[in-house]
């Protein structure tokens, strides 16, 4: 029987952080993602839902970034997660469904940005607007589609 030492694996768990910290992080991480230094933006945040799982926005927030990367499945992911958090959170409703539309997946999007502009019917959101012009536009396309099938199976 030899005697040798273990190897010792860390178990470095992150501190915790007060609401203060959290705050500061995630304006931190905020002002990252409005200068377009996603991959800075993302770290915080990714640091962030290690410390909290159950902070939706941090979530939300990771899907914007995501999106912003062209990261669609990543975005999905951290959207999906983020309203399991709060069904309500109209921000990743709406990049949820901008996903959904860059995915090609037309109508998923569009029930995305249908049930963020339910949610604010008096229109003070400017998510909401957005929703409601990327709905347009879900919708639109969708016409455009079904011409175009309508216009081959006449030919065809």
């Amino acid at each position: 029987m030899t005697t040798e030492p273990k190897a010792v694996v860390p178990t470095e768990t992150p501190s915790p952080l007060s609401g203060p910290e959290k705050l500061e992080r995630a304006m931190t991480g905020f002002q990252a993602y409005e200068q377009g230094r996603y991959t800075d933006a993302r770290d915080v945040f990714l640091d962030l839902v290690e410390r909290d799982p159950t902070e939706g926005y941090y979530r939300t927030a990771l899907g914007a970034i995501s999106l912003a990367m062209d990261d669609l499945d990543s975005a999905l992911e951290h959207l999906d997660a983020a309203l399991r958090l709060n069904s309500q959170d109209t921000a990743a409703l709406v990049n949820r469904g901008e996903v959904h539309l860059r995915l090609g997946n037309i109508m998923t999007g569009a029930r995305d940005f249908a049930l963020a502009v339910a949610m604010d019917p008096e229109n003070k959101d400017p998510l909401t607007e957005r929703a409601r012009l990327l709905a347009a536009a879900a919708l639109q396309s969708a016409e455009e589609a079904q011409l175009v099938d309508a216009e081959g199976s006449e030919e065809g």
